[in-house]
């Protein structure tokens, strides 16, 4: 089945130590534990689902525009080095729908 892809935000920042982005909502969007989304960028492409947000170092179940939110990113972990696909500023985040 095809899917679609919804522009909801951008990484402001990215916390390697604990695997956090810090993402930006756009007006009129939301993002809720559960989404299925992708993170993309010139040199990240990172699809996963939705497990953990926090606003304020609260944790939340979904955010509306205008959020700056905490997401718990996924990532396999080398066991020397971070992988070169991480969260940057300014890359996008999408939620994906139709799967």
């Amino acid at each position: 089945m095809a899917h679609s892809e919804i522009e909801i935000g951008r990484v402001t920042d990215f916390f390697q130590r604990i695997c956090v982005a810090a993402v930006k909502i756009l007006a009129g969007q939301t993002l809720k534990v559960g989404d299925r989304i992708c993170i993309r960028g010139p040199h990240t492409y990172i699809e996963q689902t939705v497990e953990s947000l926090e606003v304020d170092h609260k944790a939340v179940t979904e955010v509306g525009g205008g959020s700056e939110v905490g997401l718990l990113v996924t990532l396999p972990q080398a066991e020397e080095e971070w992988p070169a696909n991480i969260p940057r500023n300014g890359n996008t985040v999408y939620r994906i729908q139709g799967e």
